[in-house]
C-alpha cells in the first residue's frame, strides 16, 4: 500500500509499504480521508512529536476493509472513524499500582511494551517501529496513522476506538468528528454556563470547532485572530464578535466588550469568564490572561513550539485555573465522540465550510506546506 512516510522536518516520502499485519481483535481500516491536525504541522516543521520512518494521521475516516475474527459489531464495509486512544486489550491496567490508584492507568508499568529485539526494525536500530511496541502506541502518534491507503486499529471496540457514521455524512466530514471531537471535551473543561462571556484566541480548525461547540453553551463568543480568511469565516459561523487582531489590541477590545476586572492587584485586565487559547502563540497566552475575569478559566488548547515567559503573580492575584487541554482519561471518550457526531449529524454544527482543500497522498508535502498558511487554509484533507 502507499503511505506518506516522515522522516524528519518538511521530509515526507511517499513510499510502498507492508499492509499492516491483521491479529484477531483487530480492524483494518481502507482510509477515505485524513485531516492535517495542528500537532502534525508541529511535527512536520520541528520533527518535535515525530520519529523518522513512521506514519503519521490521526484525523482519519474510511470503511472497514478487515475484521479480525474476536471483534463484535463491527463488519467489512462499515462507514467509520478511528478515535485516538489507547488498545482495549492493553488498557485495563494492573489496578493496584501508583498511577491506577489514581485513575491513570496510562501511565500503568503492566501495558508498558517492549520491542522484540529480533525484526528488522529492532536490527536496525528503529526500535519504534517494532510491531510489538507499536501495537500499543496511538494511531498517529508513535503508530503508523492515516497519510496511508490502510491504517489498522488494534484492539478495535464499537465506541471505544472505533465509531459508525451516518451514512448521510461524508467522509471529509468525518474526519472532522475528531478535531470536533476534541473541541467538545476542551470546552466541557471549561465549564461553561449560560450567562458567560467566552473568548477563542486562534481560529484554525480546533478553534473554529471549539468557538462552533461554544455557541450551544455560552451567551456570547469573541473571537480573536490574524487572518482574514478565518476571521470572516468565524462570522459566518455565528461568532458574537470578531476581533482583527492585526489592526486593535485583542485585550484592549475585550476590556471594552465585557468591562474593567479587578483582583488582588488591583484594577486591569477584562472580563471574560472563559478564555479558550487555540493558537499556540506566547504573546496571546499573555494576553489570555489579561482578557480573562479573576476566577476565570483558560483552557490551552495550543501546543507551543517555544517557551512562554509568565507573570505568575498576575495568574496568582486573579485566581486563575489554568486548564491542560490533555485528555481526561479513556471513561469519558464514548460519550463525547457521540456527542461530536451528533452534533454535526443533527445539523446544529456545520463542519463542511471548515475544509478549504483537499489534497490526494501524493501531493502531501504541497498539503501541509498550504496548511502552515493560515492566510490561505483552515482544514487541509489527505485522501490517500
Amino acid at each position: 500500500m502507499k503511505a506518506a512516510v516522515f522522516y524528519g522536518p518538511k521530509d515526507f516520502r511517499v513510499e510502498n509499504v507492508e499492509v499492516p499485519k491483521m491479529e484477531p481483535t483487530d480492524v483494518l481500516i481502507r482510509v477515505k480521508a485524513c485531516g492535517i491536525c495542528g500537532s502534525d504541522v508541529h511535527t512536520y516543521k520541528t520533527g518535535i512529536m515525530g520519529r523518522p520512518g513512521f506514519v503519521m494521521g490521526h484525523e482519519l475516516s474510511g470503511e472497514v476493509a478487515e475484521v479480525g475474527k474476536k471483534v463484535k459489531d463491527i463488519k467489512t464495509g462499515d462507514r467509520v472513524i478511528a478515535i485516538v486512544v489507547q488498545p482495549i486489550e492493553t488498557a485495563q491496567g494492573c489496578g493496584q499500582c501508583f498511577w491506577c490508584l489514581r485513575g491513570q492507568i496510562q501511565w500503568c508499568p503492566s501495558i508498558a511494551h517492549k520491542p522484540c529485539g529480533e525484526c528488522e526494525y529492532c536490527k536496525s536500530g528503529r526500535f519504534w517501529m517494532c510491531d510489538r511496541i507499536q501495537r500499543h502506541m496511538l494511531i498517529g502518534y508513535g503508530k503508523n496513522g492515516g497519510y496511508a491507503e490502510h491504517v489498522l486499529v488494534p484492539g478495535a471496540a464499537l465506541n471505544i476506538n472505533v465509531f459508525k457514521i451516518p451514512d448521510s455524512m461524508s467522509f471529509e466530514e468525518a474526519a472532522l468528528i475528531e478535531p470536533l471531537w476534541g473541541g467538545y471535551r476542551w470546552v466541557m473543561m471549561a465549564e461553561p454556563q449560560p450567562h458567560e462571556t467566552a473568548v477563542v484566541t486562534g481560529l484554525g480548525a480546533i478553534g473554529l470547532s471549539v468557538m462552533l461547540v461554544l455557541k450551544q453553551y455560552v451567551s456570547r463568543v469573541i473571537v480573536a485572530e490574524v487572518s482574514q480568511k478565518r476571521l470572516q469565516l468565524a462570522k459566518e459561523l455565528g461568532a458574537d464578535i470578531a476581533i482583527d487582531s492585526s489592526k486593535e489590541d485583542p485585550v484592549q477590545k475585550v476590556i471594552e466588550i465585557t468591562g474593567t476586572g479587578r483582583s488582588f492587584s488591583g484594577k486591569g485586565g477584562g472580563c471574560a469568564d472563559i478564555v479558550m487559547e487555540c493558537s499556540g502563540v506566547p504573546a496571546v497566552l499573555k494576553q489570555a490572561i489579561e482578557m480573562t475575569r479573576s476566577g476565570g478559566r483558560i483552557v490551552m488548547v495550543g501546543l507551543f513550539e517555544e517557551e512562554v515567559p509568565l507573570n505568575i503573580n498576575r495568574i496568582i492575584h486573579k485566581q486563575l485555573r489554568l486548564i491542560s487541554s490533555f485528555s481526561r482519561g479513556r471513561q469519558l471518550v464514548s460519550q463525547e465522540v457521540r456527542e461530536a457526531i451528533k452534533l454535526i449529524s443533527s445539523g446544529k454544527v456545520n463542519v463542511k465550510p471548515l475544509i478549504s482543500h483537499t489534497f490526494p497522498l501524493d501531493k502531501i508535502m504541497e498539503a501541509f506546506e498550504v496548511q502552515t498558511k493560515p492566510e490561505q487554509s483552515i482544514k487541509v484533507i489527505i485522501k490517500p
